[in-house]
């Protein structure tokens, strides 16, 4: 992994063959000490894709009485072209969200950017922190993480 930062803050990371994108774009937000920000652009490829989506309680029979939601976990091989990846960095987390096809079997997934996927050829990443704003997120109405100002 590099990174380089403007005189601006921009900062654009640059991951290669092996890089596991999440962990390094977690180090990244480290190094360069962001800790309210946004995740504008990534694009490259992956080899390992972990990505989680929520999917609604009525696909659960057995939850229709909890009215809960519940995360799909996907664990993918193959060589994976990212179209899109971007969030919000609040108290130094990212919750990023990311959109990929792979080719051999015509699927696209999206979800969130999940530790362990890994950089098949390259992956660029442009993050602007925001200054003079500090966010966090929260449990709110269904113990759902929403931003709030600290």
């Amino acid at each position: 992994m590099r990174s380089f930062e403007s005189d601006d803050g921009h900062i654009v990371i640059q991951l290669q063959p092996g890089d596991k994108a999440l962990e390094s774009i977690e180090s990244a937000i480290d190094d360069h000490d962001v800790d309210t920000g946004v995740v504008v652009s990534g694009v490259g490829s992956l080899n390992k894709l972990h990505i989680h989506y929520v999917v609604p309680y009525p696909s659960f029979p057995e939850l229709a009485d909890e009215d809960e939601d519940v995360d799909e976990f996907l664990h993918e091989e193959g060589a994976w072209e990212v179209g899109s990846l971007q969030g919000a960095i609040t108290d130094g987390e990212p919750h990023l969200h990311i959109t990929a096809f792979e080719a051999d079997e015509g699927r696209m997934l999206a979800g969130h950017l999940e530790p362990d996927s890994v950089v098949h050829a390259l992956m660029e990443i442009v993050i602007r922190p925001i200054e003079g704003l500090e966010l966090t997120r929260e449990p709110e109405e269904m113990g759902i993480p929403m931003i709030q100002e600290r």
